[in-house]
């Protein structure tokens, strides 16, 4: 599977490592770890997680039972909400110096968390404990980066992919797997609505993670500029795509939804209208179990390509971080749960309780993966589409970002504006974000 074995540094100046609070930087030459020793007393770690909250507390337990006690460490897990209310929270605590010792939050948000001095770089603690980060093979591993410094590691690993309606696929006498291209896709379309007489795809842009994915594939678009100081958002390939969704909308063949309107999504999903939605891999256990109580069997499926064969998806999910507070022994011990978090035995388990993919390649040869992909051959598809993935932009103002795009390129949907003159004005829009 040589798609897991794809890695990529992002191309940035190395920003420097922090070790202290915000204002006491500190130069890779200054900075020193020393790897935990086991004391009498047992360290209480505080860890704080983001989605799936019932496995990520299962895997705590497990920790607390086993390696935990062996060492003397015990972790406090804390639901935190989706990985939004994670960054609010984990920002409102570092002003008040209540961080966690370990958090989970989104990928896109490690520069930002670095800049801030919210998290420390990893390098000095993987050379103290001679850690090997080299099993961490989830395609492109840039956001695990700053600089050529690992900042975070990996814990849960998504892409974007499309999901099939095998069931409706056979009714109205179209591919189980979908249209291979965008230039198949309104046809395939056409002719399942012409089966239903209903919208045969919903698009839900409440996170443009999917909107990454469609540019990269229709166009080769990237969202902003490889140095992430301007806006391609207003490009000929950002208008192409945007038209032909436009044009798709307005034959009745693709249903836009509002930001918010997830539960008209979910619902979608498990319709047997529906013969197309664009969604994370992570959701494919759930999405599988809501079809299969309709009668529906759903299939996984690469995002289309686009002209000249072109296909991009981002890696999305989430990173767990060591946070700049606590003593020496307690980050020291913190980093031992984040070894152990991330090991392979771990990180299978929590593909295998999830639809997230194991963010080591090891995973892959454990007996529960193998039980896991032969009964979900999506899990399959989702990794063979990791030969494609691209980095997620970097900068710690991306969220802010994606939210503005998401609203304003569905009020250009849903409005009927002008394309080209909307997407630039939200250009300049978030060039001023880029550039505050």
């Amino acid at each position: 599977m040589s798609m897991w074995k794809k890695k990529v540094l992002p191309l940035m100046m190395t920003v420097p490592v922090t070790m202290g609070l915000a204002g006491c930087a500190q130069t890779d030459a200054e900075v020193s770890a020393a790897p935990y020793e086991k004391g009498d007393q047992t360290i209480e770690l505080q860890f704080w997680t983001s989605a799936v909250e019932e496995v990520n507390q299962a895997l705590v337990d497990q920790f607390n039972e086993t390696k935990g006690a062996e060492l003397n460490i015990h972790v406090n897990a804390e639901y935190q909400g989706d990985y939004w209310e994670m960054q609010q929270k984990v920002n409102a605590a570092a002003i008040a110096g209540t961080l966690p010792n370990v958090f989970v939050d989104e990928v896109a948000m490690t520069k930002g968390f670095a800049d801030n001095d919210i998290i420390v770089d990893l390098e000095p603690y993987i050379k103290a404990t001679d850690f090997d980060r080299s099993d961490f093979q989830i395609g492109d591993l840039g956001n695990l980066y700053v600089g050529e410094d690992l900042y975070a590691f990996p814990h849960m690993r998504s892409v974007p992919v499309m999901y099939v309606n095998k069931t409706l696929a056979a009714k109205a006498g179209l591919n189980a797997n979908g249209p291979a291209t965008f230039a198949e896709l309104e046809a395939y379309l056409q002719a399942a609505h012409d089966a239903t007489g209903e919208p045969p795809m919903y698009l839900f842009n409440y996170d443009f993670w999917v909107m990454e994915a469609l540019l990269h594939s229709y166009s080769g678009t990237t969202v902003v500029n490889a140095e992430e100081t301007e806006s391609n958002i207003n490009s000929e390939g950002a208008v192409k795509l945007i038209t032909f969704i436009e044009e798709l909308e307005s034959k009745g063949l693709v249903k836009v939804l509002g930001v918010t309107d997830s539960d008209a999504f979910y619902a979608a999903i498990a319709k047997p209208s529906t013969a197309l939605i664009f969604a994370s891999i992570g959701g494919y256990k759930t999405f599988a179990g809501m079809a299969q109580k309709n009668g529906l069997e759903l299939g996984v499926s690469m995002i289309p390509t686009g002209e000249d064969g072109t296909r991009g998806v981002p890696v999305g999910g989430s990173n767990t971080y060591l946070a700049n507070t606590g003593s020496d022994q307690e980050k020291a011990a913190a980093f031992e749960f984040m070894k152990w978090l991330s090991d392979t035995e771990q990180a299978a388990y929590a593909s295998a309780n999830t639809g997230y993919l194991p963010t080591r390649l090891s995973s892959l040869d454990t007996d529960l993966m193998k039980e896991t992909i032969a009964a979900f051959p999506g899990y399959q598809v989702a990794s063979d589409q990791l030969e494609f993935s691209k980095m997620r932009p970097m900068t710690g103002a991306y969220h802010e970002i994606e939210d503005l795009m998401g609203g304003r390129i569905n009020e250009i949907w849903l409005e009927n504006l002008n394309i080209q003159e909307s997407l630039d004005k939200l250009a300049e829009e978030v060039n001023v974000i880029l550039n505050r």
